[in-house]
């Protein structure tokens, strides 16, 4: 498993997100400049690996590493819409991470286990609604 790989899967699944609601331009990653200041949207990306167990115990040691890649949508405060537009960016980013299917980067599998969406809150200007994919990879370690 390399985290590099399963971190891109996720990312080049998510670019795949067809919206007229935002464009890549419009997404922060972690440890890198985004200045959000002219945006009326914009979502925020962040990977976080939560458990590693071995599934074998012989040399070639396979794991079960699962994880949870977490997209913020945010929307600007008071808009006027509510939260539809925020909405729907939450149903177009879904639609691309269905649960139980499988996305590939560099020979790395990562399958989608599910996805969940969390209540809105207000974050200083802005409306924020977080989504949690629940990721799974099987991988040997080199």
């Amino acid at each position: 498993m390399s985290y590099l790989d399963t971190k891109q899967a996720l990312i080049q699944q998510l670019l795949t997100v067809s919206s007229a609601e935002f464009t890549a331009d419009d997404i922060a990653y972690e440890n890198n400049t985004f200045d959000p200041l002219t945006k009326s949207t914009f979502l925020d990306t962040f990977f976080i690996p939560a458990t590693s167990e071995a599934i074998t115990k012989d040399g070639d040691t396979a794991y079960d590493d699962r994880g949870i890649f977490q997209i913020s949508v945010f929307v600007k405060f008071n808009s006027g819409d509510y939260d539809n537009k925020q909405l729907q960016i939450v149903d177009d980013i879904l639609r691309v991470f269905k649960s139980n299917s499988s996305i590939v980067y560099n020979n790395q599998v990562v399958d989608i286990l599910d996805s969940t969406v969390n209540n809105g809150l207000s974050s200083e200007s802005w409306f924020k609604r977080d989504i949690s994919i629940n990721y799974l990879t099987f991988s040997k370690r080199i």
